[in-house]
């Protein structure tokens, strides 16, 4: 072969290996693929309380009771992966503001957005208000899924500021295979800032009767007996931490995700670079094995014509 030819082919094969290095660590991309996904076989549909006595600043100190409940359904989420989460709120009306899903991501950004009744936005709080709406949430669920165990995590501060009977959540007992009931608050009670940001420096919701600040006190009994309904646990929870253990009840195994638990993921064509790299670093290795091999013949040569002198 042209000697001229054979540089220019060695060149070329060495700018190949090159470019199929860089292409390699940049990990190209062409479009998305489903990837299959392992997803627990439980369903948990979150009760939220979002009247203003979520605000009450007896939280860990003097912090939203808001946030602790926040922190806490973050974390159990996280202890969770897989678990499909809804996310059901009440306060002058009920709201489903997130369907099933398993997307962590969207069930923690539904909660952050979540924002508590006005002062002035509501008519008074009763336990019993979203009871109907997840009676109807957990039989649909039921109905597309019966392999799936639905659990349950009531959150609220108990406090109940409407007259009347509360209605029991018997019904709603039955249809759960288990979940939490997380009290915010204290007896004590704690006022409750009136503006959006929740800060201790705001002005506080005042009591009409008495001009003074209005003071949110928290109802465990009321929360108990609740969770006596529901045929789960209660805990009060003061202070941020701690939920991992409680995770461990939900008893969560793990099964193929259907079509709708598919996550979408950019499809990587990093494979294709790969490919054509291995036959021309074989190239490469077998030019300088070939060197290597003409260069100990050539000095072999040499040691024995000087021998022969």
């Amino acid at each position: 072969m042209n000697p001229r030819l054979r540089l220019a082919l060695v060149i070329a094969r060495r700018v190949a290996i090159l470019v199929a290095l860089m292409v390699i660590l940049v990990r190209p991309t062409a479009g998305e693929a489903d990837v299959p996904t392992q997803v627990a076989d439980v369903e948990v549909v979150v009760v939220l309380d979002r009247t203003r006595s979520m605000a009450a600043l007896d939280y860990d100190g003097k912090q939203p009771r808001i946030d602790g409940a926040r922190a806490d359904l973050e974390e159990l989420a996280a202890e969770l992966p897989g678990a499909r989460f809804g996310l059901l709120t009440y306060g002058l009306d009920v709201q489903f503001e997130l369907p099933f899903t398993t997307d962590v991501n969207a069930f923690t950004a539904a909660m952050e957005t979540i924002q508590l009744e006005s002062p002035t936005g509501g008519v008074g709080s009763s336990l019993d208000r979203p009871r109907q709406q997840l009676v109807d949430i957990l039989t649909d669920a039921q109905e597309q899924r019966p392999d799936r165990r639905r659990m349950i995590v009531f959150v609220s501060d108990g406090e109940r500021t409407m007259d009347g009977d509360t209605k029991s959540y018997d019904e709603v007992g039955d249809l759960v295979a288990g979940g939490l009931v997380l009290g915010y608050g204290t007896t004590k009670g704690a006022p409750m800032p009136a503006g959006d940001n929740l800060k201790d420096d705001d002005e506080f919701v005042q009591d009409p009767s008495t001009g003074t600040d209005a003071i949110s006190k928290a109802d465990p009994d009321a929360l108990r007996e609740l969770a006596g309904q529901l045929g789960v646990e209660f805990v009060e929870r003061t202070e941020p931490g701690g939920m991992a253990e409680f995770a461990d009840e939900f008893e969560a195994t793990y099964v193929p995700g259907e079509d709708d638990d598919q996550v979408r993921a950019e499809n990587e064509v990093t494979w294709i670079a790969g490919l054509a790299l291995f036959p021309l670093a074989l190239l490469e290795l077998r030019s300088g094995w070939r060197a290597l091999w003409t260069s100990r013949n050539a000095l072999a040569g040499d040691r024995g014509k000087g021998g022969r002198r």
